[in-house]
């Protein structure tokens, strides 16, 4: 019993660690057709829909908080926007630890490349629930800071604040929330870095999720929309 235990933990554990590299890898043959100039720079809606999608890849975090008797959770998440924002099927890998019962610290990584450029993903957040630890409240505030570049394209700062709630249902919880995000930058015009501009954006999203348990790993689908359009979000989590 305790080998076939053992053996089943392992499975879900190398399971958690391959998905990332199968993502990175799918990332990076989908976007290897593109031309190194992703967006009409005279076109400020292909700019900021691209930079509103890259900021929400840059700062994303899991939905759900490391549950009890766990301490570190790990998740890998694919964030595919729709086609007119220029950016789809982006990985990101989070890694995140209970720092007390109702406070975890969250930092997030992505890399990948291809012949036409290479992006970097980093940031960091923290995950706050208010209440007592014997009577923990449905909301919680994150605020997440995170970094984008793109080699010769774009290079963006972006800071988010939410607030979202959990609300459970006999089979499954539901998140909604609200996404107030900051997002400063340079839009590189041309590949010799020449010609270049600032930009910087505001905007707000709402968030609809939902987490669903299967041989304990924890799949994370969510929707950040906004009135310009919508980014979808799948992760997967492992809490250890």
């Amino acid at each position: 019993y305790n080998l076939t235990f053992f053996n089943l933990k392992v499975m879900r554990f190398t399971f958690c660690l391959i998905l990332p590299s199968l993502i990175f890898a799918e990332s990076s043959a989908l976007t290897a057709s593109q031309p190194n100039s992703i967006f009409n720079p005279n076109n400020q809606d292909e700019e900021k829909g691209y930079v509103r999608n890259a900021t929400i890849a840059s700062t994303v975090s899991s939905h759900i908080q490391i549950g009890n008797r766990k301490n570190i959770g790990i998740a890998s998440f694919l964030i595919s926007a729709n086609e007119s924002a220029n950016l789809n099927l982006v990985p990101v890998l989070l890694g995140s630890i209970k720092i007390s019962w109702n406070l975890v610290l969250t930092g997030r990584t992505s890399a990948f490349s291809n012949e036409n450029k290479a992006i970097n993903i980093y940031g960091w957040g923290l995950s706050y629930k208010p209440g007592q630890e014997d009577k923990i409240s449905p909301w919680t505030v994150r605020v997440n800071s995170g970094t984008y570049r793109s080699f010769n394209t774009i290079r963006s700062s972006s800071f988010s604040l939410s607030l979202s709630r959990n609300i459970s249902l006999k089979n499954f919880d539901i998140l909604l929330g609200f996404s107030s995000n900051n997002v400063n930058g340079i839009n590189y015009q041309d590949n010799q870095n020449i010609v270049s501009q600032n930009f910087k954006y505001n905007f707000n999203t709402i968030i609809f999720g939902t987490t669903v348990g299967f041989m304990g790993i924890k799949i994370l689908p969510s929707i950040n929309y906004n009135s310009d359009d919508f980014t979808m979000l799948i992760g997967l989590q492992k809490e250890f």
